[in-house]
């Protein structure tokens, strides 16, 4: 049985996309707590308003091709009402994505008015060249003008399903005798009969196609979602993971840690587990509660040094090097905060593993972005005998990808450890 909230299933989905076509817009945007089926639906009807641009695009390039075809095919005769057809054809769609496109899509409050307005204009377009071109060469000129309503109902195929477009379909029957009738020609003509055929059979093959786009379209953009809700769910798990070793895991070793003199100075101790204990719990309450900020007033560098001050409670002694750092605010928030949790992890390391209690830390801009080098003179190790652990992983490497950057460690026995952290500007 599938969950509460869950996707509709694909073959539901697709019947839906078949009956009705693309959905209209919610009236309310979803929501962090919205399911995989509203998140779905609105990410479908955003697309769909892009849906137009699809038989308008093709409309234009078609009437070119039928173009050169009639002219190649007739010469002279009966050039004169199809280049005035094919040149209207070309502006009015040309103009028509452009439209669409400077407008963020074919909203759908809009669209029936939209589809009625077009399908008129191409129901007068037809009647045009029928009455005008030459009895002689008149099914071949229809045949031009018919470029319009293919376009037209694959329209209404995407945008109000298969039932409107082939409800268009039985019309268009009626409609190419009148256009044969307005041509002065008999509906017996063989040749008026055989082109008619012919726009048919072009009529029912751009319902096909306008319903296995639809089709692509809407599980696509399922498949979309359901991939991006995932890899959302998997960023707020290791987010989740970061908080519990970046501050609560951090906080709890530094309080098993024995100091010297432990028996005779039980009260101070007592005072700094406490104090670090506080600290550590309103940081994390901070990044529980409070909304990302959009944006800081304070230079990265001062946001460095406050890093660096909080590091001093552990007895690390930092030197902040940027002289050379034009602080222009030219960093995302989110560059910032993954830039100083990952400077805050790789000081923790050198407070952990490295033997010595000073490190040097330069900010600098370097190949189009930011780069902060954390450099030790302590034991070192060895980078290919000792494998990563998930500080370095994950709250170093690893966070500095989601936005970009990057992250290595380089060290040698004896020789002390350099970790460089980037990101770009």
């Amino acid at each position: 049985m599938p969950e509460a909230g869950s996707a509709a299933p694909p073959r539901a989905l697709v019947r839906t996309l078949l009956r009705s076509g693309t959905p209209p817009e919610p009236a309310q945007p979803p929501d962090e707590n919205s399911d995989l089926a509203a998140v779905g639906d609105a990410t479908l009807a955003r697309a769909a308003r892009y849906w137009v641009v699809v038989p308008l695009t093709y409309r234009i390039a078609a009437f070119v091709k039928v173009f050169i075809g009639f002219a190649a095919a007739n010469g002279k005769l009966g050039l004169g009402p199809v280049l005035a057809a094919t040149v209207f054809a070309v502006a009015a769609n040309t103009a028509a994505v452009a439209w669409v496109l400077r407008a963020g899509g074919l909203r759908h409050r809009i669209t029936g008015r939209a589809l009625a307005l077009d399908l008129a204009v191409g129901v007068l377009l037809n009647f045009a060249v029928a009455a005008t071109a030459p009895a002689s060469v008149q099914p071949f000129a229809v045949d031009v003008s018919w470029t319009w309503l293919v376009g037209a109902v694959a329209m209404w195929a995407g945008t109000s399903g298969l039932p409107s477009a082939l409800w268009l379909l039985v019309a268009a029957a009626p409609l190419r005798a009148l256009l044969t009738l307005a041509g002065g020609l008999p509906l017996s003509d063989q040749l008026s009969v055989t082109r008619s055929i012919g726009c048919m059979v072009a009529l029912a093959v751009a319902i096909v196609i306008a319903a296995g786009i639809l089709i692509l379209l809407g599980a696509g953009t399922r498949f979309a979602v359901d991939i991006g809700i995932r890899r959302g769910r998997e960023a707020e798990r290791r987010r989740t993971r970061r908080l519990m070793h970046d501050h609560v895991l951090q906080t709890l070793e530094a309080l098993a840690i024995s100091a010297p003199g432990d028996d005779t100075h039980a009260v101070s101790r007592l005072s700094e587990v406490r104090s670090v204990a506080k600290a550590e719990a309103a940081e994390i309450r901070r990044q529980i509660t409070e909304p990302v900020p959009s944006g800081t007033t304070r230079g990265f560098a001062v946001e460095l040094a406050d890093v660096a001050t909080e590091m001093a409670r552990d007895g690390l002694r930092t030197q902040l090097v940027a002289a050379d750092f034009a602080d222009d605010h030219k960093l995302s928030q989110d560059r910032r905060t993954a830039m100083c949790e990952a400077v805050r992890e790789a000081l923790r390391n050198t407070v952990k593993h490295s033997g010595t209690k000073q490190v040097v830390l330069r900010v600098e801009e370097r190949d189009g972005g930011i780069a902060v080098v954390a450099r030790d003179q302590g034991h070192g190790f060895d980078v290919h005998d000792r494998p990563p652990g998930f500080g370095i992983t994950q709250s170093i490497k690893a966070r500095l990808a989601e936005v970009g950057g990057h992250g290595t460690v380089d060290s040698q026995p004896g020789r002390g450890t350099r970790v460089t952290m980037w990101v770009p500007g």
